[in-house]
């Protein structure tokens, strides 16, 4: 599960492996090692992926689905109109639970 998150989260930062590496002061191929679950970061290595990132551990090892830091920071990355269709969909979803559609 760190794998797949931790991989996500680089991405949507910009970050290829050796920038996150070089950043923590680990090689591109620990990263790899870690996104690729062949290994983990341990406890030092994934708090300063979290302050590096702003995300939380819990998010990062699977332990929650949503980070709401992380989606807040997402958010702010939307236009108005992105966020109104954003609105739309969650009422959307809400009446179609009511009804049990």
């Amino acid at each position: 599960m760190i794998g797949e998150r931790l991989a996500e989260v680089r991405k949507d930062h910009g970050d290829t492996q050796q920038t996150l590496g070089e950043k923590i002061n680990v090689t591109k191929y620990t990263v790899s090692s870690w996104e690729q679950e062949k290994s983990e970061p341990n406890h030092e290595m994934l708090a300063k992926i979290c302050r590096l990132y702003g995300v939380s551990s819990d998010y990062l090892l699977g332990l929650s689905n949503v980070d709401p830091a992380y989606v807040r920071r997402r958010a702010e990355s939307l236009s108005n109109e992105d966020l109104a269709i954003l609105k739309d969909l969650e009422e959307f979803l809400s009446w179609r639970k009511r009804k049990n559609i």
